[in-house]
């Protein structure tokens, strides 16, 4: 019978991984031709492992970029922007002299997320760990399907699981109580501003917080996908034996 080594499955997945963009669409067949049949119609160790650590690279990346500091409010694709009608009105309650409050809250709402963000290497660890790869071809098909199925199969979790540590943080760096102060100061003068005091911070802040890791996630799984050997490091370079 014929065997193969799972070192040889998961560099038949890489170098799919290396391939342009443009040329990913028949690289499932490419992968299917490289396996036996058996292997070919169910996903192998070998190329759970290959995505697994694809994952965790991934991870590490987005924790360390996103839990430095400035690492959402620096980073226009990431920030948090005020919730709801702070942000709809933000010109209106600036021009009534609460600009330095609005910036101050907003930079309390992403300072909370940087802090927030090392609590979740982890979780995110452990929802890699738990991610079952029923089918891999839609995956290896899509510059960023690894992320994407970690985010559809375990983001709730992810999120559920960082939710303390977020609460924790925007009470740390006084968001919620800038938020407090911020619809005390306005009173009646904008109508809708008092319904933000029954505004779930937390839940909001923590989603957000928990959508800018999976986005650098996927940011840096297109990176490792165009250049693994330069990007993926020595987890790469042992997979290709280099």
């Amino acid at each position: 019978m014929l065997k193969i080594q799972p070192q040889g499955v998961i560099a038949a997945l890489l170098l799919s991984l290396c391939l342009p963009i443009h040329a990913q669409t028949d690289w499932g067949e490419r992968l299917r031709r490289a396996l036996p049949a058996s292997d070919a119609q169910a996903p192998a160790s070998g190329q759970e492992a290959g995505l697994r650590d694809l994952l965790n690279t991934s991870s590490d990346h987005a924790v360390s970029t996103a839990g430095q500091q400035g690492g959402f409010l620096d980073n226009p694709g990431i920030r948090i922007p005020l919730p709801g009608i702070l942000k709809d009105a933000q010109g209106l309650l600036s021009g009534l002299g609460l600009s330095q409050q609005l910036d101050d809250l907003e930079t309390a709402i992403n300072a909370a997320a940087e802090r927030a963000a090392p609590a979740a290497r982890p979780i995110l660890a452990e929802a890699v760990r738990d991610l079952r790869f029923e089918d891999v071809q839609p995956i290896l098909g899509s510059a960023d399907g690894a992320t994407r199925h970690l985010r559809d199969r375990q983001g709730e979790r992810v999120a559920q699981a960082l939710l303390p540590e977020t609460r924790h943080a925007l009470r740390e760096t006084g968001a919620t109580q800038a938020l407090s102060s911020l619809i005390d100061h306005i009173g009646t003068r904008l109508p809708g501003i008092s319904a933000l005091r029954d505004f779930d911070l937390d839940t909001y802040v923590n989603d957000q917080t928990v959508a800018g890791l999976f986005d650098l996630m996927a940011e840096r799984e297109g990176m490792i996908r165009e250049d693994p050997m330069g990007q993926g490091g020595q987890m790469l370079r042992g997979l290709f034996g280099r």
